[in-house]
């Protein structure tokens, strides 16, 4: 069965773009179009979809407000903010208020389709310019990497490995394959970074991630990450 998904965009051509762009893949299905946050408020719970593309720039309620109203109605929902801001501000704002993913509106359309495919199999998205923004906005910030230095050495090196794969929006199975460890290994120590963070939610994590300089790309010589096929 194919993931429904909602659309919240009000300049109509990037919506009739999107809802083009869903129509190609076997994985979705396009099942509503809000051209504003109080419209979503009132037909997304209603519908019902897994997963909705989400404007920061709407008109009335924003993107950023919206997110936690969303997810207060139906807390399933996977929300992707799909935009053209790339301020770090923007960005920790976003994950903070219960984002699964981040995307800029200029993603190739296979790629788009790629990553909420892995958000659905339970990854979290960022591409790789935002999470570069985010990196310099706190780089820039002595106080923060003197924070980042102690908060780093809570975790194990196999457990802030295994988090900067997280932050990068690698999927457990994808962590296993990476590692050369069993899912079970790797769903263990994920639970432990969980309780040795106190969070409750992935998008904590990657938040805590991001604040304390995760997301660093990986060597080169490591092995690629495995993309979901499209048909």
């Amino acid at each position: 069965m194919p993931y429904k998904i909602a659309i919240i965009e009000d300049t109509p051509s990037i919506a009739a773009s999107l809802e083009k762009i869903i129509g190609t893949s076997d994985d979705f299905e396009h099942v509503l179009t809000c051209t504003s946050g109080e419209i979503a408020l009132k037909k997304i719970p209603v519908i019902k979809p897994q997963i909705c593309l989400l404007d920061l720039g709407l008109p009335g309620i924003g993107g950023i407000e919206i997110q936690p109203l969303l997810k207060a109605n139906l807390p399933d929902l996977k929300i992707v903010v799909f935009t053209v801001h790339e301020e770090g501000e923007k960005i920790i704002q976003a994950i903070q208020n219960g984002a699964d993913g981040y995307l800029l509106k200029d993603t190739a359309s296979e790629l788009l389709l790629a990553e909420l495919k892995v958000i659905m199999l339970g990854g979290a998205t960022l591409t790789p310019r935002v999470a570069m923004k985010v990196a310099q906005l706190f780089s820039q910030t002595a106080d923060l990497q003197k924070n980042t230095e102690n908060q780093g050495a809570v975790l194990t090196d196999r457990q802030a490995e295994i988090l900067n794969y997280i932050v990068l929006g690698f999927t457990y199975s994808e962590i296993s394959l990476e590692l050369g460890i069993s899912p079970h290994t790797v769903r263990r120590h994920i639970e432990n970074i969980y309780q040795t963070l106190q969070v409750q939610t992935k998008a904590e994590v990657v938040k805590w991630g991001l604040l304390s300089g995760f997301g660093k790309k990986l060597k080169s010589g490591s092995i690629k990450r495995r993309k979901p096929h499209l048909k």
